[in-house]
């Protein structure tokens, strides 16, 4: 049976602990916080917003924070009508209906013109337009699919790679914005994130719109039914222990997919936003339906996979890669010379790497694969949290200090080899250990020490 071991933190996310490596996944101070503080916003999105596509590869996706706060942040932006085209669009004299069973006819549908958007509820497609469903994905394409076309968003793709695939089913259920929740009960030994579960000084609410789930489970489904028959999704979605911690609205759409009430279809995926289940759980009004069009052109894909043989055999070109594998002292096969090599191929010239860690060897490593670093800035914490790795040297808003670029030369700076891209993590552990044993480099305590002194001789 499939462990799964979550609890909230201080933000109102969940953060998942791992039995394997017997530690947590997220920053429990606040792991949907994290994931918007070392990956999104030092991303500059605003910017990428600029081009005609955006591409994203989020390395070790587990339950989808990465990715769910990028779209999270551009489906904020424009569902407020910030953006003019969107705006002009809505203000135009344009037909915006809702067909209901009691007035659907297949005149109404044939008559529907391409100025039209319209909300045609389950019961309708499913009892009485089965026949028309051609005519349905005709109308997708002449009016909703048609707003992407006069660019109110750049394309955006995403891939998203991990070897968990049931962690990755999962993202779309896993609850954010909790507001009123406790961590009293835990089935794992939880001392080393105790002191971080303050009560009275919770972190500032963070919320995943419900629009980017349901995006994303479309896709899932879409690139996998199979999913509709996983037993051991179905059976953690179900269990009454973790109810507190999944999104009940989209556990209920994917109940009614699983029902077989709904068949899916080769056109499912660009017609299932019209369905009432879609209004029934997510929405109450017109607004958010309009809203999530901003999404439509969308491709989303989960790759089961190491990410190593992925990134072999991918022809992508990035625009953001997201590296959020597990520290890498426990997983350092994702963060080897070799794979940043690798990492440092896929990466547009004005692309961006972002990672949370910090640590000598894997800046060492960047360094080492051809890459310009620099420091992630938190402005809430007022401090250097995470590391940015380019090919373009003006992109670094916060390059290395003098200090930290002389650890790189330390035995701290030794990085992870892993020649082929196959290695167990055991053997690159032990493989730079004998490595730092055998280095003729400074330790990293006498660098310290020597840099203190000449800091001190430059003060006087």
């Amino acid at each position: 049976m499939y462990e799964f071991h979550p609890y909230f933190t201080n933000d109102g996310s969940v953060g998942l602990y791992s039995p394997v490596y017997n530690d947590i996944y997220h920053s429990a101070t606040g792991a949907l916080t994290e994931a918007y503080e070392k990956f999104v916003m030092p991303a500059g999105i605003d910017k990428l917003l600029n081009k005609d596509s955006i591409k994203v590869l989020d390395i070790c996706y587990g339950i989808g924070y990465n990715s769910k706060s990028f779209l999270n942040y551009i489906f904020k932006k424009y569902s407020k009508n910030k953006n003019k085209k969107l705006k002009n669009f809505f203000d135009q004299d344009n037909n915006i209906e809702t067909i209901h069973t009691n007035n659907i006819s297949n005149d109404r549908i044939k008559n529907l013109n391409a100025n039209s958007i319209d909300t045609i509820y389950t019961d309708n497609i499913l009892d009485k337009i089965k026949n028309k469903l051609q005519n349905i994905t005709w109308l997708c394409n002449r009016c909703t699919y048609s707003i992407h076309t006069n660019n109110i968003l750049p394309k955006i793709y995403i891939k998203a790679v991990d070897n968990d695939n049931i962690l990755s089913y999962l993202s779309p259920f896993i609850e954010t914005g909790k507001i009123n929740f406790n961590n009293n009960t835990f089935d794992f030994e939880h001392e080393n994130i105790d002191k971080y579960l303050i009560k009275n000084k919770k972190l500032k609410t963070q919320k995943i719109h419900s629009e980017i789930n349901y995006l994303i489970l479309c896709n899932l489904i879409k690139s996998d039914p199979e999913i509709l028959k996983n037993e051991d999704l179905i059976s953690i979605l179900n269990n009454p222990k973790f109810s507190e911690y999944f999104d009940k609205n989209l556990s209920g759409i994917f109940n009614f997919y699983r029902s077989n009430i709904y068949k899916l279809s080769p056109t499912w995926g660009k017609v299932s936003f019209l369905h009432n289940i879609y209004y029934r759980y997510i929405s109450n009004c017109y607004k958010k339906h309009l809203n999530s069009l901003c999404l439509l052109d969308v491709d989303f894909e989960l790759k089961i996979d190491d990410a190593r043989k992925m990134i072999l055999s991918d022809t992508n070109m990035y625009d953001l890669i997201f590296l959020d594998a597990f520290t890498p002292s426990k997983c350092p096969c994702l963060w080897s010379y070799e794979f940043f090599k690798e990492l440092y191929k896929h990466l547009n010239e004005d692309g961006k790497l972002l990672t949370y860690s910090t640590s000598a060897s894997i800046r060492s490593a960047m360094k080492e694969a051809g890459f310009y670093i620099g420091y992630i800035f938190n402005e809430r914490e007022n401090k250097y949290t995470g590391t940015i790795a380019t090919k373009n040297k003006k992109l670094i808003k916060y390059p290395l200090s003098e200090f930290d670029l002389g650890l790189l030369k330390t035995k701290a700076g030794i990085f992870y080899r892993d020649k082929n891209l196959t290695g167990l993590n055991e053997a690159i552990i032990e493989s730079r250990k004998n490595e730092v044993k055998n280095s003729t480099r400074i330790s990293t305590s006498h660098f310290k020490k020597l840099y203190k002194q000449e800091e001190s001789c430059h003060m006087m």
